[in-house]
């Protein structure tokens, strides 16, 4: 793995200029990829649907796509970071097909009988609007009888009063890092702030982000996968998943 890219406060930035330290980051936090990736097959797979594609959107540095693959003979994967997509690549399989792309609006011209879009990648999208546009992507990927499977944001019930306050620190081959973050609510909107610090043989370099997810309701995310032609449904406890967010499900009829 690359030493990550980290610029100064001087401008703005985001984690994709930190796509090297993304995986020591969430291996601190004890993610499990693994028990991940298989729950979702496992709800894919109910009613006896069969999984012989996958397309995962906003596939970050591929960690789920790699345990995809174990099962799945036919994957894919998009993001919208070319840094995060050279650690994925970096990762996986060279005939496993990494496609650079916007989840909000996106044609890889193919279908497949599962899309994934994980770890509330999908809370990035700016309104409901750009929500509709980014399940209707999605949804035209989904092959007759197939499944998407969408990690969503937080609802507005699941935000704390008072936000959040955290800290992470992590280490690979090239140094430390450290990550602090503090949340809170703007109306129908989450706040988040991202204080980073990375040190390495090179040096010590620091930087600032800031997120403005919005906060949607269950029904929301069910209206969005209806209006896309898929049938909806939500679930909000899925043993396996480490977000504890829930999972939005579509199918399309066979």
């Amino acid at each position: 793995m690359t030493s990550g890219r980290v610029r100064s406060l001087d401008g703005a930035v985001s984690y994709h200029d930190l796509a090297a330290w993304y995986d020591a980051l969430y291996d601190a936090r004890g993610k499990d990829y693994g028990a991940e990736a298989r729950t979702l097959l496992a709800v894919a797979r109910e009613e006896g649907r069969g999984v012989g594609s996958l397309l995962d959107v906003a596939c970050g540095t591929g960690r789920h796509l790699e345990v995809f693959a174990t099962e799945v003979d036919d994957i894919a994967g998009l993001d919208g970071s070319p840094e995060m997509l050279s650690v994925a690549a970096s990762r996986l399989d060279s005939r496993i097909p990494l496609a650079e792309a916007d989840l909000r609006g996106f044609d890889l011209g193919r279908t497949f009988d599962v899309v994934t879009c994980l770890f509330s990648s999908i809370g990035h999208v700016a309104d409901a609007e750009e929500l509709d546009a980014a399940v209707a992507a999605m949804a035209v990927h989904v092959a007759p009888g197939g499944s998407l499977l969408v990690e969503p944001w937080l609802t507005p019930d699941r935000v704390r009063d008072g936000g959040v306050r955290d800290l992470v620190t992590a280490s690979n081959d090239d140094g430390v890092v450290a990550r602090a973050a503090s949340s809170h609510r703007d109306g129908e909107v989450l706040v988040l702030q991202f204080a980073w610090a990375v040190a390495t043989p090179g040096g010590v370099a620091t930087a600032e982000e800031t997120h403005r997810m919005p906060l949607f309701t269950a029904a929301r995310y069910v209206q969005a996968v209806e209006a896309a032609g898929l049938s909806g449904e939500w679930r909000d406890e899925v043993a396996g998943l480490g977000m504890g967010r829930g999972l939005l499900i579509g199918r399309r009829s066979a």
